[in-house]
């Protein structure tokens, strides 16, 4: 394959904009037949070995200097644009010498059927020895818990929309009986949060740890901060069951939402 049929993806430290980044990278592969390759860091990689480990290929064939970096791309309906240009294009141009560099850092999925069974279950951890906290994961299973994790950069740039939290959970209220709150955040989060129902803050060192107890959260609040988005996002997308309930803010408007997805 050609150099200009190969895209590089980039790994961040943020975990679920990581997911996001395979789950595009899967959906260009579908779609437009590019080959893509994920940066072999060896830290980031030995992070993911529980959960998506086959996705990663070693492209050290690819020297530095001959690797042009292009950042901050999104897929919109059917086209991927980076930077204002069409990648299409650019791919398909037979003056294209470089490799590109796809650096998909805080994007959003707006079309919510892109995400496919398969990109789903790469998702899934191949075990689960890093859980600590079972009494906190048997309180989540056995009550109906809600989830929302809250970047600690967001809160302490006060990103937070703390009010579309307390209105969120006040809705979820109406759906739920004596529902439970655990948010996913610095423990400075509690004295900015409302007590609307009983919560709980959870502030986790293993983000392995933290992303599997969100997920299985049963209902989860999606709110609109920058950083925490992803993680919000992957943990309902990758919990899916008849029974949960998502509250997302107005202004996201993903396409294609579950029904059971609520816009506040």
């Amino acid at each position: 394959m050609t150099k200009e049929n190969l895209l590089i993806l980039k790994y961040q430290d943020n975990f679920a904009d990581n997911l996001s980044s395979i789950a595009y990278g899967k959906i260009f592969e579908k779609q437009k037949n590019i080959k893509c390759c994920y940066e072999n860091i060896t830290e980031r990689r030995m992070n993911f070995e529980d959960m998506a480990s086959n996705l990663f290929v070693d492209y050290d064939y690819v020297s530095t200097n001959r690797v042009q970096k292009i950042a901050h791309a999104s897929l919109l309906s059917n086209r991927v644009y980076i930077n204002g240009f069409n990648i299409e294009k650019e791919i398909k141009s037979k003056s294209a010498k470089r490799s590109k560099i796809l650096d998909l850092n805080h994007f959003r999925i707006d079309d919510i059927e892109f995400i496919s069974d398969d990109i789903k279950n790469m998702f899934e951890f191949k075990n689960h020895d890093f859980i600590v906290n079972h009494d906190i994961l048997e309180q989540i299973q056995n009550s109906n818990s809600i989830g929302v994790f809250i970047n600690r950069y967001d809160f302490f740039q006060n990103k937070i929309d703390f009010e579309f939290i307390f209105n969120a959970t006040k809705r979820l209220n109406k759906y739920l009986k004596q529902p439970k709150l655990f948010v996913f955040a610095p423990q400075n989060v509690r004295v900015a949060l409302k007590s609307y129902v009983d919560f709980e803050i959870l502030t986790l060192s293993d983000y392995r740890e933290e992303f599997y107890l969100l997920k299985n959260c049963k209902h989860k609040i999606i709110h609109s901060a920058k950083n925490s988005y992803s993680q919000n996002f992957w943990a309902a997308i990758l919990n899916d069951k008849n029974y949960q309930k998502v509250i997302y803010p107005n202004n996201l408007k993903p396409k294609n939402t579950p029904n059971n997805w609520i816009n506040v």
